[in-house]
């Protein structure tokens, strides 16, 4: 059976998807995304920010401009990271503009809207009850076409969906992923989630660590609902059951937003008619040799789970050496990050 699965494994990543959108962060300024916190006017990388303390009554007192901000992690490279409320209501949602236009563009057939991003969920020991994520939304804003979030406390990620669940009203819900205490996400170590969101079946799918390749998937029930905006979210997480009187928060990077007309997550070749990904020697126990079509400026290493085990950035090239000789021996994901898109190779380190 394992020499089965790795033959499977090695087969070349054929699959292509059209990259709508990416973002990295490493063009914004350490600091603050935004001066204002009313979603009225954008602050760095257009990006819009809105931070709210909950309608009254409310125990949330600490919305300010510095829930959202640019930090520098690995070295350099930079992510956001956002705070969430301090008490048992309150928002924050970071987007940008303009997303009906991007879609409108894409090729015909490419229905289904697929979005990945990092994220590391802490150590997982926080006493608030906060909740962040990524969540794709329908025009008017009162739809989660398809989302995650992660729990500060646990580590437990979400799926996010319009839907409605047997017995309930329609609304947006979330969903555990398994039986308690359901899919807890690696502490302190990034995670590489994806949701897609097909606009013609209104399937919705989440793939990540500890979830089956084929992912986890609901009938989401927005009829032919086309996506209208990306925003990275956090909420108070409050519950009866078990009220949140702290904040704390949650670094997020590398979000990439593709159409496709097949499922893609987490297992793409993204850069399309400009030529294929060369990655050499395959097996390699020190040195991978990559040559790409177009030039690239970044670079992440996952494992098969998921994880993100190695990144880093570099001046614009076709050509770099990768050393993996810090890697455990096995099976990786290696994902490069050009102007034009992304590209995923399936590497082996010996």
């Amino acid at each position: 059976m394992k020499k089965v699965l790795l033959a499977v494994f090695m087969l070349p990543v054929a699959l292509q998807a059209q990259v709508l959108l990416t973002e990295n962060f490493n063009t914004l300024t350490v600091g603050n995304v935004s001066d204002n916190i009313t979603g009225a006017t954008p602050g760095q990388g257009d990006y819009f920010f809105f931070a709210s303390n909950g309608t009254a009554p409310t125990t949330s007192t600490n919305a300010a401009v510095t829930n959202a901000q640019i930090v520098s992690v690995n070295a350099g490279d930079l992510a956001l990271s956002l705070e969430g409320p301090d008490g048992d209501k309150g928002s924050r949602f970071m987007w940008q503009d303009g997303f009906p236009a991007i879609w409108a563009t894409r090729t015909s057939g490419n229905n289904i809207i697929e979005m990945e991003v990092d994220i590391n969920p802490g150590d997982g020991t926080s006493t608030s009850r906060n909740t962040f994520g990524v969540y794709i939304f329908n025009a008017a804003g009162d739809r989660v076409l398809g989302g995650f979030v992660v729990r500060a406390a646990t580590r437990e990620l979400f799926l996010v969906a319009y839907s409605t669940p047997t017995g309930n009203p329609v609304g947006n819900y979330n969903y555990s992923l398994a039986a308690a205490p359901g899919i807890q996400l690696p502490a302190n170590t990034v995670s590489r989630i994806g949701v897609s969101y097909n606009v013609t079946t209104r399937q919705v799918l989440i793939k990540g660590p500890g979830i089956a390749a084929a992912g986890v998937g609901v009938v989401g029930s927005s009829t032919a609902t086309d996506p209208a905006e990306i925003d990275f979210v956090s909420f108070s997480g409050n519950t009866t059951a078990a009220p949140n009187s702290d904040s704390t928060t949650m670094v997020m990077d590398n979000l990439v937003v593709r159409a496709s007309s097949t499922d893609t997550l987490l297992n793409t070749t993204e850069i399309a008619s400009e030529g294929s990904l060369s990655v050499y020697p395959n097996p390699s126990s020190d040195v991978f040799n990559v040559n790409s079509p177009s030039a690239f400026t970044s670079y992440t290493i996952t494992d098969i789970n998921g994880r993100v085990v190695k990144t880093a950035t570099m001046e614009a090239a076709t050509q770099a050496q990768i050393n993996v000789v810090d890697l455990a021996p096995g099976a990786y994901i290696l994902n490069i990050v050009s102007e034009n898109g992304s590209a995923s190779h399936k590497i082996i380190k010996q």
